[in-house]
């Protein structure tokens, strides 16, 4: 569904720019199913797949996708690539981390090219079930 279309979306979600966005709001929880996230804050809900290429990550579960450059804060983090930017928390399954800083959390699989990790760069055990 686009986000003209849902019924009493969140502030955040309207003044974002977006671009063929296909989302829909389930139990008060936002579910970004497709689309580009262009520029704005995205400030909680369920990433299930698209690309990301400007803004703001603040919190939020990312299942799948592209996010190209940000900062993600918070989270976890389950498959797809990552291009550059800042993480500071939270879990990664797998996928491609390009360039950028990461200050904690597990890191379970997938390529890192450049940057620096503070704590933990690879687990040896899956430190959640997803």
């Amino acid at each position: 569904m686009r986000i003209e279309e849902l019924e009493n979306p969140p502030q955040w979600l309207l003044d974002a720019e977006t671009e063929d966005a296909d989302v829909e709001i389930v139990d008060s929880v936002v579910h970004w199913h497709d689309g580009i996230w262009e520029d704005g804050i995205w400030e909680g809900g369920i990433w299930h797949s698209g690309f990301f290429e400007g803004g703001i990550w603040e919190n939020g579960i990312w299942h799948n996708g592209v996010f190209t450059f940000g900062r993600w804060d918070s989270g976890v983090w389950l498959n797809g690539e990552w291009i550059c930017g800042t993480w500071l928390d939270g879990y990664w399954l797998n996928g491609v981390w390009k360039s950028g800083h990461w200050l904690g959390g597990y890191w379970y699989g997938g390529k890192w090219e450049r940057g620096y990790q503070m704590e933990l760069v690879q687990s040896d055990t899956q430190p959640f079930n997803d």
